[in-house]
């Protein structure tokens, strides 16, 4: 059994729980038999190996939460959002195991991904056809009927008829807040986005329409299988599906002939490349608000281009 330094889940204190839910989920009883660590960002995370029924293989994911206060939410949350993904749109994720909440540290379990790296031009047009039909299902509003979680920062999804409002208000004001509050925003760039914020309704014209978003859709959040893409660690909200494309880009970019391919299935509204930075501004506002200076000049290069 592998072993990762620092990660409860290799304890063993769990495994009993995980199994219980597991086999109440899906009316088979579930034993454990080997676990393995896997980079899953803020959370502790493990892939547990065991057996389902008599003899059928069967992997499950499990993440542990970083805390009492905001785990259980942001774990209820994205359960939440797998569920609604499934129902509401033709994107594939993964089933969701157990959500155990009144727990000294929350655990949600997930039906593990096999996923392989995409490596041809077909893999890559097929994660391209799976984005585009998720931005396909659309709503006459911006929103969504909950709050979500980009990562560790709440996202206010309150509805809006307006990209322009709900952009302003909702993601660059809200996410500045967060950054004024660290510290990390000076009076100049403060003003600077306050002027852009009052700009947007000039330089972001309305979508023909409001899709729904995957909101964190870099190429870890879509995981494919060789035969399926499989959506994980959603920030869903309905919107402009050019801001989910431009994510794409930001930390392992897709290459060129995804978006190529994106185009083909959901043609891009004209202006496009010239707004992709105004769509990143708030992932700046978001690495200022965690890492201060050092994301500061990027943000700044974003905001005054658009001035």
């Amino acid at each position: 059994m592998e072993k990762a330094a620092g990660n409860p889940l290799f304890d063993g204190v769990y495994n009993q729980k995980i199994e219980a839910a597991v086999s109440q989920t899906l009316g088979k009883p579930y034993r454990i038999d080997s676990l393995k660590s896997t980079p899953r960002g803020m959370h502790k995370c493990a892939v547990f190996s065991g057996t389902l029924g008599v003899s059928t293989p069967y992997e499950v994911f499990v993440k542990l939460g970083r805390d009492r206060k905001q785990s259980p939410d942001q774990f209820r949350i994205e359960a939440w959002q797998l569920d609604y993904l499934r129902e509401y749109s033709p994107m594939a994720t993964p089933k969701v195991l157990g959500l155990l909440l009144e727990e000294d540290l929350p655990l949600l379990i997930l039906e593990a991904v096999p996923a392989v790296e995409p490596q041809s031009r077909q893999d890559w047009e097929q994660i391209a056809q799976a984005l585009a039909s998720l931005h396909r299902v659309t709503n006459d509003r911006c929103g969504l009927e909950t709050h979500t979680y980009l990562g560790v920062f709440r996202q206010d999804n309150t509805w809006k008829d307006s990209w322009a409002e709900f952009y302003g208000e909702c993601r660059l004001r809200d996410t500045m807040s967060l950054a004024i509050k660290a510290g990390n925003m000076t009076a100049e760039s403060r003003g600077a986005v306050e002027k852009l914020i009052q700009r947007l309704p000039q330089i972001a014209p309305e979508p023909e329409s409001f899709s729904l978003l995957h909101g964190d859709p870099w190429i870890a959040n879509l995981l494919f299988t060789g035969t399926k893409v499989v959506a994980i660690d959603c920030g869903l909200y309905y919107g402009n599906r050019e801001i989910d494309l431009t994510t794409t880009e930001l930390f392992k970019p897709m290459p060129p002939v995804f978006l190529e391919a994106y185009s083909y299935f959901y043609p891009l509204e004209p202006g496009y490349h010239e707004r992709r930075d105004l769509w990143k501004i708030n992932q700046w506002l978001g690495h200022v608000t965690l890492f201060g200076e050092r994301y500061m000049g990027t943000l700044m290069e974003a905001v005054n281009r658009y001035l």
